[in-house]
């Protein structure tokens, strides 16, 4: 799926285009980069998207499609904004943008919230059901829950009671 299909079915294409026709001289030429730019499933649970690029390039959009549609376009404005950014702040060398001023232009322009983290139930709610149980404390007996397991070779104490993690 690309940006602009993506905008096109989430009638968020005119936000876009506003944006782009308030801060860029050359309007087609740069909403015919951007619209391509192909936007992808994100199985992340602590973001709720991200913009990526590779040798100065834009590479993609990820978004976690599990967060509720009002935060998924919020999100997903968001991410343009970097897009955008990065194309005219940038252009041609690697995106260090942030959240800075000419970002926040960006934002303003597509008429988004300049916060860095957004927040879903949907997404917390799913990154409460991937948590596991890798550790146990030998001292407590307390569960450790993690996405992923502990590294090997060292050796963990819960914060609580200072025992050692034994891993499951």
């Amino acid at each position: 799926m690309t940006l602009y299909d993506f905008a096109s079915r989430h009638d968020l294409w005119h936000h876009v285009e506003q944006a782009v026709v308030g801060l860029v001289s050359d309007t087609e030429a740069f909403l015919s980069r951007i619209q391509s730019v192909p936007i992808k499933a994100s199985s992340a649970t602590r973001s709720l998207g991200c913009y990526y690029s590779r040798g100065g390039e834009p590479h993609c959009i990820r978004l976690q499609f599990a967060q509720e549609s009002d935060a998924l376009h919020q999100t997903f404005l968001h991410e343009v904004a970097h897009l955008c950014d990065h194309l005219m702040a940038f252009q041609g060398k690697a995106y260090r943008g942030g959240h800075g001023k000419s970002w926040q232009e960006w934002a303003r322009a597509l008429q988004v919230s300049a916060q860095r983290c957004g927040h879903s139930p949907a997404v917390a709610k799913l990154h409460q059901q991937r948590l596991k149980v890798v550790a146990v404390c030998e001292r407590c007996q307390e569960p450790i829950y993690r996405l992923r397991r502990l590294p090997a070779r060292r050796q963990y104490r819960h914060a609580r009671c200072g025992g050692r993690l034994r891993p499951v």
